[in-house]
This record gives C-alpha cells, structure tokens and sequence, in this order.
C-alpha cells in the first residue's frame, strides 16, 4: 500500500440540518382528527372544555333544529380565552390546533385545577360526531362571536352571533350540526349519561358542578333529562391503602373496593386507572406495557380507581398511558403496595372460607337437630315371631325349597310401616350467594314485553327458601320495568321490562 502523501486534505463528512415540518399541515389535522373514533369520548372532550373553564352548570342537549340532529353543550364557565377580544380568542382557537395554553401548567397547578386538555385538539373529535362545529362565546361588554368550523375542510368562518341570548352575557356553547348515525345512536340520554359518569367521575365529585343531559330526540317512554351522578363503587372499600409517594412526581391515589364473587361476575372492568379525575385506561389488562397487567391488579373482586396526575395519555383517544419516566416511576411506586394488598386478600379469603366453614357446621347443627324424631319409623317383628310365622306345624321350615306348598295356607303377616312425614333436607339452602336470570339473553324489538324471572341461590346453587327483597334496573339501553312481583317468600321474583328506545346492548341488573 503506497504511503499517503504528507499535507493531503483529509476527507470531509457533508451534513445537512434542518427542522422538521409537515408538507401539508392540514393532513396532520386530518389525521389528528380521525384519531377520534368513539363519539362518547368526543363529546366527554367537549364537556372536559367546559369542566376545565370552571363550569357551574352544564346542559348537553340533543336536539332536532330544521330536521336537523344536533348536539349542544351550553356552560356557564370562564369563557374562551377571557382575556382576549372574542373575534381573537376564536381565531386563536382556529389557527393553534395541536398547541393548548394549558400545557404551560406544572403538574402541581394541574392537578389543583382539574385541568386535563393539554394537546389542543379536543374541539377535533367533533368530527366523529357530525359534519359542522359552531363555537359560539359572549363576555360581558363584548359582542357575541362564533367560530364555525367544517369537517374535513381547512376553512373557518368567525362572525357575529345573533340571535337571542342564554345566561344573560357570560356564556359558551359548543353546537355539532347533522350528527352522523352512529352519533345519534351512542349520544341518547341514557347512554351518553352513563359514559359520562364514569368518564369524568373524579372530575365530578372534585367540582361544584351540575351536568344535565337533555334529550329531544329520543321517542317513546325513555327519560328526556338525566342528572350525571358519579356512580357509586360496589362492595367494602379497603382502607390504609395509600396514597403512595411517587419521586419527583404526585402521589398515587388509590380507591379501592372488594365486592363479592356475584358482583364480580355482575362487572366488567375492575380497576380503573384514572388521571386527573379522567378515565384512561379501564381495566390493569391494558398496562402490559408497564408490566401491570397481573395479580392483584387484575383481580376482578377488586374495583374503584387509582389515579396519578402525571401521566401523559395518547393524544386524541386519551386512551392509555405513554411509556415514559413518569409511567416507569408510577409502575415502580405501585409495586411496592402489591405485597400489602395480596395479603389483605388472601386474609379476607381466609375469614371468608372460616365463615363458609362456620355456616356449614350451623346447618348441619339445625338439619341434625331432633333428627331421631323425624326419623323414618316401621313396624317390625322380632325375631322370634318371625321365626314361628315361618315355620311349619310340623316344626319343618316353611321357607325350605322342600316345603310342601298348602294353597290353604296363609301367608305370613307383616304390618306396613307407618305413615311419617316427608324426609327434611340433609343440608337446607344456605346464605343468599347469587342471582339467577332466565332468561339470560333477552331480544326484544321496540316496544315489546317480556317477563324475566330472578331466582336467589345459595353457594351450592340451591334457590334461598326464605323472603328476599330484589331491585331491578336497567343500563345502557332504553327498557322500562313495568313492574315486577316484589319481596316473595320462595325466594324468586319476576318483572316485566318493555324495550322503549333505538336497538343495542345493555344489561338487566338485580340486587337481592
């Protein structure tokens, strides 16, 4: 190899730099947008705008304007950007999509203030409700305004709203115009009531607020106005479990009930994981990424929430938790709590297997009791009558197969055995366990009746023989109980439920 010759330039490396931008910032948009595909979720993002502006009341009404379905969601809030002009706050809103004047707050100022929009794009998931979005804001001493906005379209209109005027001149209301089929079907009354009770339900009870829903829409019997309530969690709650302390991060707060074997077959998710009072994640099954999708986490006789302030959630969905240092530093902290809440369940499992123990030997004790009394009773011969009723006067045995067989003979004579009452059950039903519903699917079409029949079971399956109390509701489908036959005493009971509202699923609930 020749020698490299002294004073030779040396090789020069070309690099570019530059920053990185979107060749059509529009299409981001679009897909920003799309990136929403649960109407429910759209509008709880909607009613969040209203929660995060301090809201005292908010109305969410479906309604038919020119034949039209729309959504409107009315608040008595702080309002649009209330230190700018609204002809500016609008545009602000228009032209800053992706950025949110809220991502600006610490997690500290956050968590105080209840605020959960921080990426800018929440007025976006009207796409998946309808085809155009009026933004309309008045302050005082200032004229009303309205942004106008049109799915899949760049363009936006700001204009002066007229019109007559709610909540005299403090006042913002967010209308979705031409609601798609879909929409309409997930956003009646009951439905949309729901979702939004476990959607925002630490936001609810964190506020002095009251969240009406309205329904103009929805025909037959179905209720037309439903106050949200938080829902309430089923079973005992397990106290001194937390809050945990998180390094460098707000503390975990945990909220967490065990409720029986039936009602943990009665629900469906278990464990919520919450942050800033809003739902992220449903159930621990959807944090294998954090390595929590395990025991006891995914315990289903475990339900409630955990809620931690820090987490940064997929933008659009707000749907799961993003792996970074602040979802490894709440996966760390949760960890140390599992050795603790296991052996609460294990503890609790062991006084619940000594009490089935001890409800057993009190059933024996009461099906033994007096049982030589109850016994079955028969006539019998001793032995030695037997012995002369068979045997021959000649002393020869009357059973021998060499016996001779005198027709005129009569047969031996054994009295029958006498007449006792019914034996009594070994084991009688024992504590109230589960219910049992037939049938276990119901299909109705609209306005059609059928009788369901609710039975109450023991352990063993057996049905309860003693007086039981049941409650019969509905969710998450429009169906009304006529009636049903109240407390009986062979523990059964039947009620009659009529399908009102648009075809769907929901679930027939009874507590006895």
């Amino acid at each position: 190899m020749p020698p490299r010759k002294s004073g030779s330039p040396k090789s020069e490396s070309t690099s570019i730099r530059g920053k990185v931008r979107a060749h059509d910032p529009f299409e981001l948009i679009r897909w920003l947008a799309l990136s929403q595909p649960d109407p429910r979720k759209a509008l709880a993002e909607l009613v969040q705008n209203s929660l995060d502006a301090g809201a005292r009341r908010i109305t969410v009404r479906r309604v038919r304007e020119k034949g039209v379905p729309c959504l409107r969601i009315l608040d008595d809030g702080s309002g649009v950007i209330p230190e700018m002009d609204r002809s500016g706050a609008l545009q602000y809103i228009a032209t800053n999509i992706g950025h949110s004047r809220k991502r600006s707050l610490s997690p500290q100022e956050r968590l105080k203030l209840m605020t959960q929009g921080q990426y800018g794009i929440g007025l976006l998931g009207f796409w998946s409700l309808g085809d155009r979005l009026e933004m309309r804001s008045s302050l005082p001493g200032q004229k009303p305004q309205k942004l106008v906005l049109h799915r899949d379209r760049p363009d936006f209109v700001i204009e002066p709203l007229r019109g007559r005027l709610p909540l005299e001149e403090r006042w913002t209301e967010v209308v979705v115009m031409n609601l798609n089929r879909e929409a309409q079907s997930a956003l009646s009354a009951a439905r949309a009531a729901d979702y939004l009770a476990s959607e925002l339900r630490g936001q609810l009870l964190a506020r002095d607020v009251e969240l009406i829903m309205l329904d103009g829409i929805s025909r037959g019997r179905a209720k037309k106005q439903l106050l949200v309530r938080p829902p309430l969690f089923l079973g005992e709650r397990l106290e001194g479990l937390g809050p945990i302390e998180v390094p460098g991060h707000a503390p975990i707060r945990l909220e967490v009930y065990l409720r029986s074997a039936a009602d943990s077959l009665a629900g469906d998710r278990g464990l919520g994981l919450y942050s800033v009072g809003t739902l992220v994640a449903e159930s621990f099954q959807d944090l294998a990424a954090l390595g929590l999708n395990h025991a006891p986490w995914t315990d289903m006789r475990l339900t409630g929430i955990v809620e931690f302030s820090d987490f940064n959630v997929a933008p659009g969905s707000r749907r799961g938790v993003l792996p970074d240092e602040a979802a490894t530093a709440f996966s760390s902290a949760l960890r140390t709590l599992e050795p603790a809440l296991t052996k609460i369940l294990e503890s609790l499992e062991q006084q619940r297997l000594a009490q089935q123990d001890r409800t057993l030997v009190r059933d024996l004790q009461r099906a033994l009791k007096d049982f030589h009394k109850r016994r079955p009773r028969y006539a019998m011969l001793h032995v030695e009558e037997a012995k002369d009723l068979a045997t021959n006067q000649d002393g020869t045995d009357a059973t021998s197969p060499d016996s001779p067989v005198k027709e005129d003979s009569p047969d031996p004579i054994i009295e029958p055995p006498e007449t006792i009452d019914a034996p009594l059950p070994l084991l009688p039903p024992g504590a109230l366990e589960s219910v049992r519903l037939t049938p276990s699917v119901i299909r109705m079409e609209r306005d059609q009746s059928r009788h369901v029949r609710a039975e109450a079971l023991d352990d063993n399956g057996r049905r309860i023989d003693r007086p039981v109390t049941f409650e019969w509701s509905v969710q998450g489908v429009e169906v009304r109980i006529l009636g049903h036959d109240g407390a009986g005493t062979g523990g059964a009971d039947r009620a009659l439920i009529q399908a009102l509202g648009d075809l769907g699923e929901g679930t027939l609930r009874v507590i006895a």
